[in-house]
C-alpha cells in the first residue's frame, strides 16, 4: 500500500504541478492511440466499400466525434471516474492544528457544524489571509499518480496495437490499467468487482449485440432488396424507409437522458421518442419526394465514375489486387443465382450485389458512418478523458470525485480528447482501416457497411445511455464478422484475421497494468 507524505493544506496541490502536466501528456497519447485505432470503426467500411475518400473520412470524424464527446461523453466519464472504485478509499482528512500552524493527516473529522466536509478547497480558501480549514477532506496524492501511471499504460498498448493495425478497446485497456494501479497503491480494498464483472461481460456481449442487430439489418436488404427482380428500383424504395429508421433510432439514443447543456435530460422517454420519430418521417419524405430523382442519379453518376475507372486501370495494364479474404461463396462469376430455392434457403445462400444498386445505398451510408462517428465520440472519448478529469478536478479543488457533469472544463478536457483523437485518426488511422476494410470478410460494399455501422451505434448507444463503457471496437468487429457470415456464410470472413484480433484483446489488460504499474512506482519517485 502506497500512503505518500504530503501535508494536506489547501495549497497542497501546487506541488504537483509537474504531475498534471505530465498527465496531459500521457492523456494526449491515449486519445491519439484511439483516434488511430478505435476512430477506424466509424468510417472503416464507408472507405473499404468506396463511398468516402480518405480525407472525406477524416473531415466527417473530426467534425462528429467532437460534437459527440462534448453533448454526451461526460455520462461515460463518470462511470469511468467513479463507477469501478470505491473512491472513497482514497480519501484523506486534513485536520488544521492551531498550536503548530500546520495541518495534520487524521484518521476523519467533522466541520463545526458536525457534519463531514464535502471536499476539496474554494478558491476563497487560496486567498491571502483566507482562515485556516478546520476540517477537509481530499483525494490522496498517491491517487493522482496511479491515474497518470494508468494512461501511460493505456497509451503504450493503443499505439503498438495501432502500429500492428489490431483493432483494439481503449476502454478495456482503461479499465485494466485503472484496477491494477489501485491493487498497487490500496490493495484489494474498495475495487467494485461486481461492476468491473459487469463491463467486462459486455465486452463480450455486445459485439454479439451488434453482431445480431447488424446480421438481422442485412437480412432485411437481403429480403426486400437483393431478391428482388429489379434490385434498384426496390433499393431506391428501401432507402428511405431505411433513412427513417436510421434517424429515428440514433436520435431517440441520443435525445433521451440527454445532453444537460442542451436540456435534453428533461424530457421523458415519449417525448424523445416524438423528436426523435418526427425527424426519421423528415427523413424519409426528404428523401422519397424532394431527392426522389436525385438518389437514381447519383447513384447512375457513381456507377459511370467507378465504371470508367475501372475501365482506365484496364487499358493501363493494372490488375486489381485479390482480396486476402478467400471468397467461395455461391453466385457464379456473372452475378447470377438460383432463384428457384424456398425463402428459408436464402439465410445461407449467397446473393450478389448489383454494382448499380450498391451505389444507391452510398448517401444513406454517409448518415449512418456519421452517426457512428458521433457515438464514438460520446462514448470513447469520454473513456479516456475520464482518468485526466479525475487528477484535474484533484489539482483544481484537491478532491477528484466532485461533481463535474456542470463544470466548463469538464467540457474542455473532452475537446482536448476529441483533438488528440483526430489527430491520431490523421497520423495513423489508415492502417487499421485497412484491416477493418478489407481483410476480416471478403467484399465490404455499401450495402455491408451501412448495416454494420448502424449495429454497431444502435449498440453503443444504448450502452452509452445506461453508462456502461462498452467498447465500440468489439461492436464493429462483431458486426463485420456476422455480417461477413451473413453475406456468405463463413466461407467469406477470415478467421485467422479474426484469431489475431482476438489475441490482442487478450493481451489488452495485462499490458496495460504492466505498464501502468511500472510508470506509478516511477512516478513515485519523484514525489
Amino acid at each position: 500500500m502506497l500512503n505518500l507524505l504530503v501535508e494536506y493544506s489547501p495549497h497542497w496541490t501546487e506541488h504537483f504541478t509537474w504531475l498534471l502536466v505530465v498527465a496531459f501528456v500521457f492523456a494526449f497519447f491515449v486519445s491519439y492511440g484511439m483516434g488511430a485505432n478505435d476512430s477506424c470503426n466509424d468510417w472503416g467500411p464507408a472507405v473499404g466499400a468506396g463511398t468516402v475518400k480518405l480525407w472525406q473520412a477524416y473531415l466527417l470524424s473530426g467534425i462528429f466525434n467532437t460534437v459527440g464527446a462534448i453533448l454526451l461523453g461526460y455520462k461515460v466519464t463518470e462511470t469511468l471516474r467513479m463507477g469501478i472504485i470505491e473512491f472513497d478509499i482514497f480519501d484523506v482528512y486534513s485536520e488544521y492544528n492551531s498550536t503548530s500552524g500546520h495541518y495534520a493527516r487524521v484518521g476523519n473529522c467533522t466541520t463545526s457544524n458536525g457534519t463531514l466536509p464535502e471536499g476539496g478547497f474554494t478558491p476563497a480558501d487560496l486567498q491571502p489571509g483566507a482562515l485556516p480549514l478546520e476540517c477537509a477532506r481530499y483525494s490522496a496524492a498517491d491517487f493522482m499518480l496511479s491515474q497518470t501511471g494508468s494512461m501511460c499504460g493505456v497509451a503504450v498498448f493503443m499505439i503498438i496495437a495501432s502500429w500492428y493495425k489490431m483493432p483494439v478497446s481503449a476502454t478495456h485497456a482503461i479499465v485494466g490499467a485503472s484496477v491494477a494501479t489501485s491493487l498497487y497503491i490500496r490493495g484489494n480494498v474498495g475495487i467494485r468487482w461486481l461492476e468491473i464483472l459487469n463491463i467486462v461481460i459486455s465486452w463480450f456481449i455486445s459485439p454479439v449485440i451488434a453482431g445480431i442487430f447488424s446480421g438481422t439489418m442485412y437480412y432485411v436488404v437481403k429480403y426486400t432488396v437483393l431478391l428482388k427482380d429489379d434490385t434498384f428500383k426496390a433499393a431506391l424504395r428501401m432507402v428511405p424507409i431505411l433513412m427513417c429508421f436510421t434517424l429515428t433510432v440514433n436520435l431517440f439514443a441520443s435525445i433521451f437522458d440527454g445532453s444537460k447543456y442542451l436540456g435534453l435530460d428533461k424530457l421523458n422517454w415519449w417525448q424523445a421518442f416524438l423528436i426523435s420519430a418526427v425527424v426519421g418521417v423528415i427523413g424519409w419524405a426528404v428523401m422519397a419526394f424532394p431527392l426522389k430523382n436525385w438518389l437514381p442519379r447519383r447513384a447512375q453518376k457513381l456507377y459511370d465514375q467507378e465504371t470508367a475507372k475501372m475501365q482506365r486501370k484496364l487499358e493501363a495494364g493494372k490488375i486489381p489486387k485479390p482480396s486476402k479474404v478467400k471468397d467461395m461463396r455461391d453466385p457464379a462469376a456473372d452475378g447470377t443465382y438460383d432463384k428457384t430455392l424456398p425463402w428459408y434457403r436464402y439465410l445461407w445462400v449467397a446473393v450478389p450485389e448489383p454494382r448499380l444498386t450498391k451505389k444507391a445505398f452510398n448517401a444513406l451510408q454517409i448518415v449512418s458512418s456519421s452517426m457512428l462517428s458521433f457515438t464514438h465520440g460520446a462514448n470513447d472519448t469520454g473513456n479516456t478523458v475520464g482518468p485526466l478529469l479525475a487528477v484535474w478536478l484533484a489539482y483544481r479543488t484537491g478532491y477528484a470525485f466532485g461533481n463535474a457533469e456542470t463544470r466548463d472544463d469538464s467540457q474542455l478536457l473532452l475537446a482536448y480528447g476529441a483533438g488528440a483523437m483526430i489527430f491520431g485518426f490523421l497520423t495513423l488511422g489508415h492502417r487499421t482501416i485497412k484491416l477493418i476494410a478489407k481483410e476480416i470478410t471478403v467484399d465490404m460494399s455499401p450495402v455491408a457497411g451501412f448495416c454494420i455501422e448502424v449495429g454497431t451505434a444502435f449498440t453503443v448507444l444504448i450502452c452509452v445511455k445506461l453508462g456502461i463503457p462498452v467498447s465500440s471496437t468489439h461492436c464493429t468487429v462483431g458486426a463485420v464478422l456476422f455480417v461477413g457470415l451473413a453475406k456468405s456464410t463463413h466461407e467469406g470472413v477470415s478467421f485467422s484475421t479474426f484469431r489475431r484480433v482476438v489475441l490482442f484483446w487478450a493481451l489488452c489488460f495485462p499490458i496495460s497494468a504492466v505498464v501502468g504499474v511500472g510508470t506509478t512506482m516511477i512516478l513515485q519517485q519523484f514525489v
